[in-house]
Parts: C-alpha cells; sequence; structure tokens
C-alpha cells in the first residue's frame, strides 16, 4: 500500500499490516482496557467522552478549519472512543458497516449512491445494483475509499462547508446514538448499559457515526491532497497511548466537573 506521509510531504511504504477494524478494536483494547476499568469508567462516562470529542472536532472545523493536525487528532479520538464504546458493548464494527454499508447505500440501495448522480435518494422500484458484485471493504483506508465513491457528492463546492457539514452530521448521530442507548426514562434514570436488551439501531447509529466521521477524513483528503484516517490512527497508537507513552494507558484519571462539585461541597 502507498500513503503519503503528510508531515514529511512524501511518498513512502508502509511497513506494517493494513488495519481493519478488527484490528484496530483490539489494538484500541489492548491500550485502553485496563485504564478504563481500574478508572470505573462505565457506558455512561463512555458516552459523555465521545460526546465531548465530537463537540472539539466540530469546534476544530469551525475556528481552525486549514490546521490539518487538529483536526486529524480530534477525528482519531472521535474514531477511538466510538472503538471503546464498540468493544465495552461487543459490537464488531466491521459486521455492523459491511451490514449497513457494504452493499451500496442503504437507502437507495445503489453504488455509488443516487445523490452522486443528482437524484432522489430513493429506494427504486426495481431493486438492482449498478455493481453486481461489490468488494466489502476489510481495512480502514478501503472503508475510506468505498464511501468516497458511494456518497462522492459530500466533497463538492466549498470543501470547508463540506467538513463542517459532515462534523455536523457526525454531531447529530452521536445524540442518536446516545438515543438509542437510553430506551426509556426508566431505563435513564437507572443509568445506560450496553447489554441483549438493546434494540439494533444502536449498532446502526454507530454505522452511521463511522460513516460520517469517514467523510470528514474524506474532506480532509479532497481538500489537503492525500488523508488517510488509517495512517493517522496508526502512527498516533502505534507505541500505545500517545498522551502518557505507555504500552497500556496509565494516564491520570481526570475528575468531572461534577466531582469536582461534590469535593467543594
Amino acid at each position: 500500500m502507498v500513503i503519503e506521509n503528510l508531515q514529511l510531504g512524501k511518498i513512502e511504504k508502509d511497513p506494517s499490516q493494513e488495519w481493519g477494524f478488527g484490528e484496530f478494536q483490539k489494538r484500541v483494547d489492548s491500550i485502553y482496557k485496563e485504564h478504563d476499568i481500574k478508572c470505573d469508567y462505565g457506558p455512561d462516562t463512555m458516552l459523555a467522552k465521545l460526546i465531548g470529542n465530537v463537540v472539539t472536532l466540530t469546534h476544530a472545523l469551525r475556528k481552525t478549519p486549514n490546521e490539518v493536525e487538529t483536526i486529524s487528532r480530534s477525528l482519531t479520538n472521535v474514531f477511538v472512543w466510538t472503538s471503546t464504546i464498540a468493544n465495552l458493548a461487543d459490537i464488531d464494527i466491521q459486521e455492523i458497516m459491511k451490514e449497513k454499508f457494504g452493499e451500496g447505500c442503504p437507502h437507495c440501495k445503489q453504488m455509488p449512491c443516487f445523490l452522486a448522480e443528482g437524484k432522489k435518494c430513493k429506494k427504486p422500484a426495481e431493486l438492482i445494483l449498478k455493481i453486481n458484485q461489490i468488494a466489502v471493504p476489510t481495512s480502514l483506508d478501503n472503508w475510506q475509499e468505498h464511501l468516497k465513491k458511494m456518497y462522492s457528492n459530500n466533497y463538492n463546492g466549498d470543501l470547508i462547508q463540506s467538513m463542517r457539514f459532515c462534523s455536523t452530521k457526525v454531531s447529530e448521530e452521536a445524540e442518536e446514538l446516545i438515543g438509542s442507548a437510553y430506551a426509556d426514562i426508566d431505563r435513564e434514570l437507572k443509568g445506560v448499559s450496553f447489554d441483549s436488551i438493546l434494540a439494533s439501531s444502536f449498532k446502526s447509529e454507530m454505522a452511521d457515526l463511522i460513516a460520517w466521521s469517514m467523510a470528514v477524513a474524506n474532506c480532509l483528503d479532497a481538500k489537503n491532497g492525500k488523508y488517510s484516517i488509517e495512517l493517522s490512527l496508526k502512527e498516533k497508537y502505534k507505541d500505545g497511548c500517545p498522551y502518557c507513552k505507555s504500552p497500556k494507558c496509565i494516564c491520570k484519571k481526570e475528575k468531572t466537573f461534577i466531582e469536582e462539585l461534590k469535593n467543594n461541597s
């Protein structure tokens, strides 16, 4: 696989294996599982962390749309917290992406989506895929390219506005993911849990969140030449936690605002 090193501005071969969602989930689990257990991070905390990083991504795209490294740092954090939640919920991201997007747009059932041709995205009277056999992506780079072809209409015109639009969709999908985790007010009062009673909507919303996050990556790719979310994740997490620099995260647990209020009361 040939990729571009953004910092050095040159093309080079990547000697490491490709990362699919499975490899990425294992990497995240290896680095953060023990830390999250020790810090008592449950589903509520993880969902809050995800939302916090989605907000940071949106803020970066609004304030510094030309700073690739800043946006990439926020985008990789969104991917990591999504993977952390998937690991806790025992969700295979590759499977949910394959089920929803593997054979074309889930709405019009076409590859690429009808929107790419300026048509309405709706199921046709006769269900005929333009590509009879679609190779389901296996690596993150493959998925990024697959979704780029499927929804090429997201990257036309003003790319900064496209990035902001895609980040807004990431925010919406994160909100819908949380909404699907809390089935009703009774469960909301008891706290969310990732167990067998979760509806399939949770997996579907997670797939949408990942797809729109990939859209942000594709906007960066279209705007800045070559951007690979797979390469960015590899470089950031190749040696373990990028913050404490340990193969297994030993970062100190940060107190929440609520915990600070309790301590000061």
